[in-house]
């Protein structure tokens, strides 16, 4: 298991993406976050906060709204929520190398 203080090398990501894809494991784990997410209210929140943010602009501009709002949508996703998907990942993986 990859510590959660090193980041895995673009490849890495690229390959266990891949074959999460291949597995339905992707679609899955999308859905779990998806509904975490929306449960805990954090798609409303981030709508509120890309329209304070939006209409704090002088000249609307998508692209910088959405960096704005970036690193702010990060840090709203709850911790269990981030811990749930985690564990759904780290089962795949740890699936994936008994299989292999």
């Amino acid at each position: 298991m990859v510590s959660t203080t090193e980041r895995p090398d673009e490849a890495t990501l690229n390959a266990i993406k891949q074959r999460l894809m291949e597995t339905g494991d992707w679609d899955r784990i999308q859905k779990v976050l998806r509904v975490q997410l929306e449960e805990s209210g954090w798609a409303d929140d981030l709508k509120d906060l890309a329209k304070e943010k939006a209409r704090a602009q002088e000249t609307p501009n998508l692209e910088n709204l959405m960096k704005e709002i970036h690193e702010s949508a990060r840090t709203m996703v709850g911790e269990s929520t981030r811990r749930d998907v985690m564990q759904e990942i780290e089962a795949v993986l740890d699936r994936e190398v008994d299989e292999a």
